[in-house]
């Protein structure tokens, strides 16, 4: 074999080896990402959580969501989208990528100030990790006087944005239910805690980048290099956990 063929080989077994796999999950503590309960339990206020169907996340905020409460919405947004691997959007209508659409009002005394829901009409299905992605997902606010404690104030409006858009993405409590194992620790994510914890912990961080990080793969193809007349090259191509498509 000539020697410029054998380079040839030589970088071709490297551009077809050369992908690069999202990280595992490692044990954090708090509660891994994924799907929990089925969405059509027989349940008052209906409510699941689910997982996203990609790393790109987009929210629309409804007009019955009171200004200062989408204010707080806005603050979860940011939070999750500048420390985290997630790219969160505001869209300012509604579209046939919507993630989540946000609502408030007043639901009655029904044991909760705030949910999520995978509606049976949202465009669902399960990801390579057998969790149930949703895209349409359903977050309400209790506004009933009964909850009023978990709206009263900016700290407790920015606790409550922050927990329900957690579920959207996949995030469970720490604390009841369920359970975790890990150790407690400041985050949205504590269960009724009105002006509690207003950001994400870094435990759950590292979950949300460990489940959404994307993949590079490198694919052989061949371009002349100039200098050598070999012709040498990769395609990437960016995959999300989740969904295979390319990020919109």
């Amino acid at each position: 074999m000539l020697r410029r063929d054998r380079i040839r080989v030589a970088l071709a077994t490297t551009l077809l080896v050369g992908s690069v796999a999202a990280p595992a999950s490692a044990d954090h503590g708090g509660s891994p990402v994924g799907s929990l309960l089925s969405c059509d339990r027989p349940v008052d206020p209906p409510r699941c959580v689910s997982v996203g169907n990609d790393r790109f996340h987009y929210v629309y905020i409804d007009a019955s969501v009171p200004p200062d409460l989408a204010d707080s919405v806005r603050h979860a947004i940011a939070e999750y989208d500048t420390t985290t691997t997630l790219v969160v959007i505001e869209q300012a209508r509604l579209t046939m990528v919507t993630d989540v659409i946000v609502y408030a009002g007043d639901h009655g005394v029904n044991g909760a100030a705030g949910w999520v829901n995978c509606p049976s009409s949202a465009r669902q299905g399960t990801n390579r990790n057998g969790h149930r992605w949703c895209q349409g997902q359903e977050l309400h606010f209790n506004l009933n006087p009964r909850y009023a404690a978990y709206f009263a104030d900016l700290a407790s409006r920015d606790y409550m944005a922050c927990h329900e858009m957690g579920h959207t993405v996949g995030l469970r409590h720490w604390g009841n239910p369920p359970r975790s194992d890990g150790p407690a620790a400041p985050t949205c994510m504590q269960p009724d805690e009105p002006n509690g914890p207003t950001t994400l912990d870094v435990h759950d961080r590292d979950h949300l980048d460990a489940y959404y990080a994307p993949q590079v793969t490198l694919l052989a193809g061949w371009v002349r290099s100039p200098l050598s007349g070999l012709r040498i090259g990769a395609t990437l191509r960016s995959r999300f956990t989740g969904d295979d498509r390319l990020p919109r």
